[in-house]
């Protein structure tokens, strides 16, 4: 309260005000002035009206950041959008995007506010706000060793388990499940749903990583359809970029379109540039595995069909010779026969009842030798037939043996030559079983204990 002898000083309006400082912006500012910073709450109303703020992301203080709010209106926003295609089409207004942008700086009055009415857009600055990052991550992760850490990763030669990050429902998730379906490989997809752009793509493309390596997987894969260049800053992101590197699983990349290029991909084990050229290797990594089980089967079954025409040849040419063998003591046993035979037609008139006998007894001599030798001959064959016979893998399927192979096609002749989580095949009588360990268990007998036994 003041008293009633001193002077009333100027009492303003608040239109009187907001003109007043609107002058003095426009007095300072000038009607045209330019400011930078990073989009937050990014938002188009009915009437195609722009809505953001500005905000310092290097502010001292990141919870309540400086901000500035920004009007774009729907004329000028077409004016903005058409000069941005013109451009190339590389830079699009969304959350996260750093731009430098110009307009008139005045008072919002309904909400006693000051706000920018955007007009124009430097897109050079974004683009080389964009370059300068991602040659700035590039050079830390490679004095770190991580540029090719992933790539390092051993990669299961049959990675027929994927996880699969990427917007569900979008046209990348659409292409990678078409390749695979198109294969007919038959493969197991774990799809992890996450955004991959604007303000919370990072954290859903951080916790889709770590989900990925507990799910029980060869292989992930991380997609993304193309799009403006501000539309991958996701992926160009250290954080993004250092979990790739440092990821227990590898990683395979398809992000945008052909011209399209992130640090994702060069810190991935293998990066592609599309979403289907992603897939594609996937697919061309398991029928490069299959073929080269296809190949050493087929060379199993060379050596086993050597292996047993030899066998079968050793057991004709052993045949043979017991049979010349047998022929040669035949042929011997009458040539006595016969000599016996010229002696008694010259005794005959004397021991003709003699020589009868003798020659009874030289007949009875000759057919037991000769059924002897012809029963070894067929002995002997008999038994090379059986050899040849156990040695047929066949026949050790038949009786239910297995053969059971590694991934990378060698025999299995130890638990050692395995480790849990590997995938094996095992051949059997009519097919083979595709499997996947999940323990081994060494069997020392030298150290078994025996039953004891009660008197």
């Amino acid at each position: 309260m003041t008293g009633g002898s001193e002077p009333l000083q100027a009492t303003w309006s608040v239109s009187e005000l907001h003109a007043a400082i609107n002058g003095l912006l426009l007095h300072t500012f000038g009607h045209e002035m330019w400011v930078q910073g990073e989009i937050r709450n990014y938002k188009v109303s009915a009437k195609k009206h722009v809505y953001f703020d500005l905000i310092d992301t290097d502010s001292k203080n990141p919870t309540y950041p400086s901000m500035l709010a920004i009007t774009l209106f729907a004329r000028e926003a077409e004016s903005v959008n058409r000069f941005l295609a013109d451009q190339g089409g590389a830079i699009e207004l969304a959350d996260g995007v750093r731009v430098r942008i110009s307009g008139k700086l005045a008072t919002y009055e309904s909400r006693s506010s000051i706000q920018l009415r955007m007009t124009a857009i430097d897109h050079t600055f974004t683009l080389g706000v964009l370059d300068q990052e991602r040659d700035r991550v590039l050079a830390l992760l490679s004095s770190e060793g991580l540029l090719r850490a992933n790539s390092l990763r051993p990669l299961n030669p049959l990675p027929t388990r994927i996880a699969l990050i990427t917007s569900l429902g979008s046209a990348a998730h659409a292409d990678v499940l078409g390749e695979f379906e198109k294969s007919g490989l038959g493969l197991q997809v774990f799809e992890i749903d996450a955004r991959v752009q604007g303000a919370e793509a990072e954290a859903d493309l951080l916790n889709a990583l770590r989900t990925a390596q507990k799910l029980p997987v060869d292989l992930i894969l991380m997609c993304r359809g193309g799009g403006a260049r501000t539309d991958l800053a996701s992926f160009d992101l250290e954080s993004v970029a250092r979990a790739i590197a440092t990821s227990t699983l590898p990683v395979f990349t398809g992000i945008g379109h052909e011209i399209d290029s992130t640090v994702a991909q060069e810190v991935a084990h293998s990066g592609h540039k599309t979403p289907t050229a992603c897939a594609a290797a996937v697919v061309n990594q398991v029928r490069a595995a299959a073929d080269m089980m296809e190949q050493s089967w087929t060379q199993v079954c060379d050596v086993v069909m050597n292996t047993l025409d030899h066998s079968e040849r050793r057991m004709i040419d052993s045949g043979g010779r017991a049979g010349r063998a047998a022929l040669r003591h035949v042929d011997r046993d009458q040539q006595r026969v016969s000599h016996l035979l010229h002696r008694t037609k010259i005794a005959v008139p004397r021991v003709s009842s003699t020589a009868e006998t003798q020659l009874n007894a030289a007949a009875s001599r000759v057919s037991r030798a000769a059924t002897q030798w012809t029963a070894l001959a067929h002995s002997q064959l008999d038994a090379l037939a059986a050899r040849a016979q156990v040695h047929d893998p066949a026949a050790a399927l038949a009786r239910g043996w297995s053969i059971t192979r590694s991934a990378s096609g060698t025999v299995v002749r130890s638990v050692s030559d395995l480790q849990a989580g590997e995938q094996i095949a095992t051949q059997l009588a009519d097919g083979t079983v595709i499997s996947t360990v999940s323990l081994t268990e060494p069997n020392d007998l030298a150290t078994a204990e025996l039953p004891q036994h009660k008197e």
